[in-house]
């Protein structure tokens, strides 16, 4: 018998079944979690709701941290489903600047909007370097991302598992830049991207999400924000779900995917960010420095907008009007539009000129907000019916209620529920 030729062959053996089993213990992980959140637009703190604020980067944190140490190891995917950055006021830069390093230091990925777009994407790319942004049909930007979930082995051997693919959409939103079809770039990314499986996030209408969801296949998960639409529930659609963000960055959620070597099972969470979620020290102490620089931002640019009145022409306030005109005054006062200033304060924007050119009273205008002689904060009698100074000598302005009257500051974007006829029902006066 040739020994030296049956150890070399049992050698073999051992040596093949030793690869094998390498192959099979190099073995990638079925399950991953995603974390989404959506259309912070720059607020770094909770919202200014009276009841229950929420939002908020350090309370996103804490949740993203504990989805980390939960998992026993599983990946956690944070997604920025659209409208991050801030484009509008004095301060949106330093906001935005924060935002990317948020964005950086927790590893998101981050999809645009039509907001987002406002900025241009030298500045996008500027406040957030290093950060994946994404948008499928926009030049210059990836649409999608892919995810790789079971199988094993190691280079071109093994099971090479199932594709995940996360593909950012968005459409034109009211006010913001123009773009394409969604449903054209869908298409177009899922024929270029071919994959066991998707998930479809974006700046999408109900009417919008509604056709995603008819395609075929049709997306495992659908999340979505569009003003204030919010599902407080992940909606089932067959045995497809669907989620409305809500506005804001209030809420966060998640979407375990599990490959079960046949198909995903896709588990999804949505939950308010309120006071019940703890703010991460080290990001609270970080955002308010960032806030003390925007605050000065804000001040300094609303300084330049004070100017003297004209001739004749100067505000009085609201109050100069009571004496003559009590019940409007009184309706007035108990309306949303006398404390339109004071509440810009809840969300650190009561120095904001771009929130105040519509919470307080002609911003900018010749004698017009900011004035040290005079309350013109809120949108007072004068917002509407002009300067009063000579009243009742000469006739105030008596512009019709409506869209017209209304509509510079009732706009598509920032008033989504307005209805001139039933809003003037809440203060209508004589």
């Amino acid at each position: 018998m040739n020994w030296k030729a049956f150890f070399a062959f049992v050698a073999l053996v051992v040596l093949f079944v030793a690869g094998l089993g390498l192959l099979m213990f190099v073995r990638r992980p079925s399950a991953m979690t995603f974390f989404f959140t959506a259309d912070t637009q720059g607020y770094l703190v909770p919202c200014g709701c009276k009841v229950i604020p929420a939002g908020g980067l350090a309370r996103r944190a804490t949740v993203l941290d504990g989805l980390r140490k939960s998992g026993d190891g599983e990946r956690v995917v944070p997604v920025e489903v659209t409208h991050g950055f801030a484009d509008r006021g004095p301060g949106r830069a330093l906001l935005n600047e924060e935002m990317g390093r948020f964005f950086a230091r927790e590893g998101y990925l981050v999809g645009l909007g039509s907001y987002d777009l406002l900025l241009g994407l030298p500045a996008l790319r500027a406040a957030a370097p290093g950060v994946p942004l994404y948008l499928a049909g926009e030049p210059g930007l990836a649409g999608s991302k892919e995810f790789r979930l079971g199988g094993w082995g190691l280079g071109p051997f093994g099971d090479k598992g199932a594709r995940l693919r996360v593909i950012f959409l968005a459409e034109t939103a009211p006010g913001g830049v123009s773009i394409g079809d969604p449903l054209k770039a869908l298409r177009a990314e899922m024929a270029a991207h071919p994959a066991e499986g998707t998930i479809v996030v974006g700046q999408l209408s109900p009417k919008s999400l509604s056709s995603v969801m008819e395609m075929q296949p049709a997306p495992l998960l659908a999340v979505a924000q569009w003003q204030t639409d919010v599902t407080s529930m992940p909606q089932a659609v067959g045995s497809h779900w669907v989620l409305y963000m809500g506005d804001r960055g209030r809420r966060s959620a998640t979407a375990r995917v599990r490959w079960t070597g046949k198909e995903f099972n896709v588990l999804p969470t949505i939950r308010y960010l309120g006071p019940e979620v703890a703010s991460e020290p080290s990001v609270s102490r970080e955002v308010a420095q960032v806030l003390d620089q925007v605050a000065a931002a804000n001040k300094a640019a609303l300084a330049k907008l004070s100017r003297p009145a004209a001739p004749g022409r100067a505000y009085v306030g609201s109050a100069g009007c009571k004496t003559c005109h009590a019940e409007a005054h009184k309706r007035w006062s108990l309306s949303s539009h006398s404390r339109a200033t004071v509440d810009l304060a809840i969300d650190h924007q009561q120095q904001n000129p771009a929130c105040l050119k519509c919470h307080a009273t002609a911003l900018g205008e010749p004698g017009g907000y900011p004035q040290a002689s005079v309350d013109l904060s809120g949108v007072g009698c004068e917002a509407c019916h002009g300067p009063g100074e000579g009243h009742p000598g000469r006739a105030m302005e008596m512009q019709p209620a409506g869209p017209k009257a209304c509509g510079a500051c009732h706009t598509p974007r920032d008033s989504p529920l307005f209805d001139a006829a039933g809003y003037w029902k809440l203060i209508e006066h004589k």
